[in-house]
């Protein structure tokens, strides 16, 4: 996006009232005004001069804080020419600095395609980055910029075995003995290359091997269990080592090898497992007694149905879904957990119908027949959450008379579910009911109707979704893009030439990549050359220099009596993510997540909500931009949940357990410091009571 020259005197004048205010209580070096220009600079992503001068202006400054702040927006814009100017940053007096440039260089590298060949000497090359990142490692001496510098080498976009393998001994040759995080982090991402033909080298395995046993940080030991499983080397006494551990991320990962024990000693571990103090081994077991076996004993995971966490219990009842050896004893504990004659937990009232509703679907799937007397109680419950549950179970029953009935209710995400049911079951037999459903608000329905309306042949497709992409384009909302390249996909297929004045306004879409598709479909309807226009809302500028230089900005997060209640905290991120944290205080302040549910719960994943329709299509209407950076998604840790670079809408993802795997792609804004048991108990459905912003 363009910054205009009179935007930043206008904002210039914003800040000066607040700067005095601001430099009091900071060093007085900081320059309030030109730090608000550098972050709103790589807010704004933008292309022109205006846009990207300050970034490239501050690299060299004689501050050390806009020098990092510099560093690390330009590598945020992915774009390889750029990265190239972080290079002689490498060399920098200041160590965060440095720790920065090497990040960055790695993600302006994010989009380049492994064995990409560069001839453009302005452009910065995977080969380029890769010599000058390893001659930089050998001569560091700062372990932070160590670390920085060996995940940076591991993140590259590399397509050969000898490139990894120059990677891995540097990277060993560096940490010796005493493998950090970072240095692991380089070797989990470099895992990611064995679709290519090569893993890890036998001297990398048994240095990983040793972490696991021997590291005296757990995370050390988790990831380096997790990179071994990764590279299909977890041997059986390393997971027997990781099985034993004292910390309960690394019992729940050893499970993820079981598979390289024999049979008796998978059963023996999983059996032990299944009674494990922790809950999330507990629930990792289940999916390890699959292992080995496409029918294994259905007594495990029955048994796991009455466990005393509803995380456990409900994993247990959905892992019945998919065939065990006993399909009349699991369709007997499902049927008794649909009647109450098997207990599971209790709890709040936000609790008591998921067992039920979980139980119908996996008994949908495996007794249809003994599902039909409760699919049809719960499709007329009062309570959204159970017609959710029904129309779900109605997909995998083929039950045609409650999936009509559903694609008309009242609920966004129960017409949804039936939608995608008709989709799955009728195909284009049931166009007149997605027809119907592109008038909806609900983006998630519109998005449902339009992708099943994909290669229909019915008249009446390109009138309906021609008026429900324009209804949704007046909007301006930029987190309306999925349905609307949907309807597009839509009017592709059924348009010709003659729709093509109907589109042309499109060219000049507010947002970029609807306008691209447009001009693509008009070239290739005329044969000529149609080009994009593009032009994007304005951006809201926030102060972010005064959030970025805030200290104990945090959110206390009071979840609903009928959810449970209770209580977590969360310490932001305010200078590792700035804008994010900036939009996220600024919703909470008007109440914006008050009442909003989480609607969706992935146990030993992520638990994500926050929105007002209780849909990840539905958030906050503007994008966010990501604020990726060297942070790990870490057990506790909260995320920006997107679908694509820049497009996050405001929701949430908790982590309740270590994913590295999302690390460089999400924005992490803050980490749970208190209550984290309330938060990593949250159930799909759990609504948020109250956010209050604490701190400055």
């Amino acid at each position: 996006m363009f910054i205009s020259s009179h935007r930043f005197a206008l904002l210039t004048t914003l800040f000066l009232a607040g700067a005095a205010h601001s430099a009091a209580q900071h060093p007085a070096t900081v320059d309030v005004v030109r730090l608000q220009q550098v972050l709103l600079a790589e807010d704004a992503r933008g292309t022109g001069s205006p846009g990207i001068m300050p970034l490239l202006d501050n690299l060299h400054s004689s501050d050390a804080r806009l020098r990092r702040v510099a560093a690390r927006g330009i590598g945020r814009l992915q774009r390889p020419e750029l990265g190239l100017k972080l290079l002689d940053l490498l060399s920098d007096p200041v160590p965060v600095v440095r720790v920065e440039a090497a990040n960055g260089i790695a993600q302006s590298l994010r989009r380049v395609r492994p064995g990409a060949v560069v001839t453009d000497s302005t452009q910065l090359s995977v080969a380029r980055a890769q010599a000058v990142l390893l001659a930089t490692l050998r001569t560091e001496r700062d372990v932070d910029v160590a670390g920085a510098l060996a995940e940076a080498l591991g993140r590259l976009p590399v397509a050969d075995s000898t490139t990894v393998r120059a990677i891995e001994t540097a990277v060993l040759d560096r940490a010796g003995s005493d493998l950090t995080y970072p240095m692991v982090h380089a070797f989990y991402t470099l895992t990611a290359r064995r679709r290519l033909g090569f893993g890890l080298s036998p001297r990398t395995i048994r240095t990983l091997a040793a972490a696991v046993v021997a590291s005296k940080a757990a995370d050390v030991r988790r990831l380096a269990t997790l990179t071994l499983n990764g590279a299909g080397s977890l041997d059986s006494a390393t997971i027997v080592a990781a099985s034993a551990d004292r910390d309960p991320q690394v019992r729940r990962l050893a499970l993820t090898g079981v598979g390289r024990l024999s049979p008796g000693s998978r059963l023996q571990l999983v059996q032990r497992a299944l009674s494990d103090a922790s809950s999330m081994v507990r629930i990792e077991a289940i999916a390890a007694a699959r292992v080995g076996s496409q029918r294994p004993p259905c007594a495990l995971i029955v048994g796991a149905i009455v466990d005393r966490d509803p995380y456990v219990s409900l994993t247990a009842i959905d892992a019945l879904a998919s065939p065990c050896a006993d399909p009349a004893a699991v369709g007997t504990a499902l049927t008794q957990v649909l009647d109450g004659s098997l207990p599971t937990f209790g709890g709040p009232v936000d609790h008591r119908w998921q067992a039920g509703a979980h139980a119908l679907r996996a008994l949908a799937r495996v007794d249809s027949a003994r599902a039909a007397p409760f699919l049809v109680r719960y499709a007329a419950s009062a309570a959204w959450p159970q017609r959710l549950a029904a129309a779900a179970a109605a997909a995998d029953a083929r039950d045609l008379p409650i999936l009509l009935r559903l694609s008309v209710d009242s609920d966004h995400n129960v017409r949804e579910a039936a939608i995608v049911g008709l989709a799955k079951t009728r195909r284009h037999d049931a166009d007149t009911s997605y027809i119907a459903a592109l008038s909806s608000p609900g983006y998630q329905v519109v998005l449902a109707a339009a992708t099943a309306l994909a290669g229909s042949t019915n008249p009446r497709t390109l009138p309906a979704v021609l008026n429900a992409f324009d209804r949704l384009s007046a909007l301006k909302a930029e987190n309306a893009r999925d349905p609307r390249l949907a309807l597009l996909k839509c009017i592709n297929e059924a348009g010709s030439s003659a729709t093509a004045p109907r589109l042309q306004p499109y060219l000049a879409d507010f947002d970029t990549l609807v306008a691209s598709t447009v001009a693509t479909m008009l070239s290739r309807w005329s044969g000529s050359t149609a080009s994009a226009r593009p032009v994007p809302l304005p951006i809201k500028e926030a102060p972010l220099a005064q959030t970025y230089l805030s200290r104990g900005l945090r959110l206390r997060v009071t979840m609903a009596p009928s959810s449970g209640g209770g209580v977590f905290t969360i310490q932001l991120y305010a200078d590792e993510a700035p804008a994010t944290v900036a939009r996220i205080v600024a919703l909470a302040r008007a109440h914006y997540y008050d009442g909003h549910l989480f609607q969706r719960v992935e146990p030993n994943f992520v638990v994500q909500g926050g929105g007002p329709d209780a849909s990840e299509y539905v958030g906050d209407a503007t994008f966010m931009r990501d604020e990726v950076a060297l942070q790990t998604h870490a057990l506790g840790t909260l995320g920006i949940s997107s679908r694509g670079r820049d497009t996050g809408d405001a929701q949430w993802f908790i982590n309740v357990a270590d994913n590295p795997l999302l690390d460089h792609e999400y924005t992490v804004f803050g980490k749970i410091i208190s209550g984290l048991k309330v938060a990593t108990g949250i159930l799909e459905g759990d609504r948020i009571g109250k956010v209050e912003v604490l701190g400055r």
